[in-house]
């Protein structure tokens, strides 16, 4: 096997499993996050606070997923 084919090879595990460290926590909050907003749905005065909480989630899931697509590498 020449050197650039196991470059090639090293470099794909190595970015599933930055996208794996990386997506797993942040999918991890997402879910605990709904959850929480949720649990918030039933209690009146906090009501209207859900739909921003849902706003966060998202924007922290975005904002890690394109931070991990340009600094992955730079990130381990």
């Amino acid at each position: 096997m020449s050197e650039k084919e196991e470059q090639k090879k090293d470099s794909k595990l190595y970015s599933r499993f930055t996208w794996v460290v990386v997506v797993g926590p942040l999918l991890f909050f997402f879910g605990l996050t709904m959850w929480v907003a949720d649990f918030l749905e039933d209690f009146g005065p906090w009501r209207e606070v859900v739909p921003v909480i849902i706003l966060f989630a998202v924007a922290f899931f975005i904002a890690g997923v394109f931070l991990r697509s340009k600094f992955g590498r730079l990130m381990l």
